[in-house]
């Protein structure tokens, strides 16, 4: 391949060098685990609830492990479930037990490989990110909705020591020696450095936003999705990977190739050794070549996106990337910071994770949608990394439990493949790149509206009336113009053939997203909050099995108000003087909406999406429930809730 792109946006913090510390490769969180000699792979199927076993020498599934009480199946409402959701694995040193951590079950699973036979220990809400210790008596569990990491004695099978982290810890990284664990904050921007003895913070690093530089097509934003992160072999350097995303840049200049960037930032200094004032300085941020803009301004010659995880050979020359949405395997010079090749199309769908055979000839890539896995050859004879596919996808279930819509549904939903399907352009944008794990982003994006905070889109849009934050849309179906605004897309509502498609991703957006996991509560205080909740007079607005009045009086959602009124509210948060005001508009069929009449947004899963208020400038529940209260209760002069209401009051909406 002919490199069109060299390293881009160097930090003016710091620029050490790497400093070799052990050969050994650190351990991190990962789909994908493989026996020391390689001949066998373990990897989760998070849809299925399982974990599949396959014989990498004869590229056959050996067996499907279920979790659990098995595959689930839609319920009556037809909403698609897992009980599980498993999304990390590591395997014991012998290679008889395997560690996988449950996002819905709230725990670790532990289970004999020999015979199937299982325990489990409750470890929190959502856990996501697992690794296990160096000397294999510990495993590390990130809790993404309860903010901690914590800590499980093999042997007891107990949680031992818990540290309370910032926002959202997702993929968890251990130093070489085993000394030091890294949490990402999937939407925090930041990366924290724990003292495993201990269990206690060293330090929180942040991730800076990326200022705009010029044209809105070089690389910048803030930093969201930090999806993996790994200590490169033989180094100090932390690699993680994410998305920028261009809050700064506003419609109609917002386009699919200003919107978002996939990135890969270096931070250096991290191991136990470097601890002080210096450590977790960010290095680097690598992103995508500029496509129309003259000259070479970034790392990676093709366009990607979604980064999800990464993976470095042995020795620490390349790193491999997967990336989710654009879907295909990104492979770096880990010296010189560039692209060297890229593994595009893969032959299934939706790429989460990757692991790297002992000897560094295979890299083995799982893709969820699919069910499946693939292995990449990677040949060095010529002194460079050259990556092909190899053989045919290994099937990791023995059947799909997916409906087969939802998961045309699922993978349209998470795809930016433009050429499969008329979602993208240039492989840049997919549904999920904004809606992250088919929630939120936490960003206020620029768009002609005005300022306007990503919705979650888990536990789906039924009995939830309107949709868009002034009642602009009815469906999910109507999301087919920002499909065609934002991501570059070129549907036609008037097309068959895509109004299938549309009709496969509101299914997948209304049945196949479950609602997050609330973070652990306490039951007096939610008690006390649900009383002071209907007291206070929240229930004028929030009410229902979904916490709306969106669309009371109007049951077949009439857009124009003309046969029954669309029910909207002035809550006070309008900005019609800002540098980025909210301005009056018209919805999908053309009829008026006011700059400050807000459609009122549900509340289940509330505690999952911050930031708060329709342009997100309410960072906390707290402090949406500052502002909310004096609205709800006729006037700002009215004396606030006591400092032990208010907090009972936002325990209950935590629950939710």
């Amino acid at each position: 391949m002919m490199l069109r792109a060299r390293y881009v946006l160097i930090s003016l913090l710091a620029c050490g060098t790497s400093t070799p510390t052990s050969s050994a490769y650190p351990a991190h969180s990962s789909a994908m685990a493989l026996t020391s000699n390689g001949s066998e792979l373990f990897v989760v199927n998070p849809d299925a609830d399982s974990v599949s076993a396959i014989n990498t020498v004869s590229g056959v599934l050996e067996q499907e492990i279920l979790l659990g009480n098995g595959h689930p199946t839609p319920d009556g409402n037809g909403a698609y479930v897992p009980a599980v959701m498993p999304r990390a694995l590591a395997l014991s040193s012998d290679g008889t037990t395997l560690y996988v951590s449950g996002e819905r079950s709230g725990m670790l699973h532990i289970v004999d490989v020999a015979t199937g036979t299982q325990s489990t220990v409750t470890v929190g809400s959502e856990p996501v990110g697992l690794v296990l210790s160096n000397d294999g008596k510990s495993v590390y569990v990130a809790c993404s909705q309860d903010n901690t990491v914590v800590r499980v004695d093999v042997a007891t099978r107990t949680v031992i020591a818990t540290a309370n982290v910032p926002n959202e810890p997702w993929a968890l990284a251990l130093s070489p020696d085993g000394t030091t664990l890294f949490t990402t904050h999937f939407l925090g921007a930041q990366v924290t450095a724990i003292d495993v003895s201990s269990m206690t913070i060293i330090q929180t690093s942040v991730i800076a936003d990326v200022a705009p530089r010029g044209d809105v097509r070089l690389a910048n934003g803030q930093p969201r999705g930090l999806y993996d992160a790994v200590v490169r072999p033989s180094t100090t350097d932390l690699w993680v990977v994410h998305e920028l995303l261009g809050t700064s840049t506003a419609q109609p200049y917002l386009n699919f190739e200003s919107t978002a960037f996939p990135a890969v930032t270096v931070m250096s200094n991290v191991s136990p050794s470097a601890h002080g004032a210096a450590a977790g300085v960010v290095q680097q941020i690598m992103s995508t070549n500029a496509q129309d803009v003259p000259g070479v301004n970034g790392a990676f010659a093709d366009v990607v996106s979604g980064p999800h995880a990464i993976a470095f050979t042995h020795d620490g020359a390349y790193a491999l990337v997967v990336d989710d949405n654009s879907e295909d395997v990104l492979v770096i010079d880990a010296n010189a910071h560039v692209e060297i090749a890229l593994v595009r199309p893969l032959p299934g769908h939706q790429p989460e994770g990757i692991v790297i055979a002992p000897d560094d000839s295979v890299a083995y890539v799982q893709e969820r949608n699919t069910n499946d896995v693939i292995a990449v050859a990677l040949d060095r004879s010529t002194g460079v990394l050259v990556p092909t596919i190899k053989g045919t996808p290994i099937v990791t279930i023995m059947s799909d439990p997916m409906p087969v819509q939802m998961r045309l549904g699922q993978h349209l939903f998470y795809s930016s493949n433009t050429d499969e399907y008329p979602l993208s352009k240039n492989h840049w944008i997919a549904c999920a790149t904004c809606h992250m794990e088919g929630r939120s982003d936490a960003v206020t994006w620029r768009f002609a509206q005005g300022p306007r905070d990503t919705p979650t889109n888990a536990g789906g849009t039924i009995n939830t009336g309107f949709l868009f934050r002034t009642a602009d849309r009815t469906q999910v179906q109507d999301y087919w113009r920002t499909v065609n605004t934002e991501q570059g897309g070129s549907f036609n509502p008037d097309d068959p053939e895509d109004v299938t498609l549309l009709n496969a991703i509101a299914m997948y957006v209304n049945y196949g997203i479950p609602f997050p996991v609330p973070p652990t509560t306490s039951p007096t205080l939610v008690a006390k909050g649900a009383a002071i909740f209907t007291g206070i007079g929240c229930v004028a607005c929030h009410y229902g099995p979904r916490f709306t009045d969106s669309g009371s009086g109007n049951p077949f959602l009439d857009l124009t108000g003309s046969t029954a009124p669309v029910l909207l509210h002035n809550v006070g948060t309008c900005a019609m003087t800002s540098v980025f005001p909210d301005v009056a508009h018209d919805d999908i069929a053309g009829d008026l909406r006011d700059p400050c009449l807000y459609d009122t947004p549900s509340l289940n899963g509330l505690a999952s999406t911050p930031p708060y208020m329709h342009d997100g400038t309410s960072p906390t529940i707290a402090d949406a429930v500052h502002r909310m209260y004096p609205v709800v209760n006729d006037g700002a002069g009215v004396a606030p809730l006591d400092a032990a209401d208010e907090a009972a009051l936002v325990e209950y909406l935590r629950s939710l």
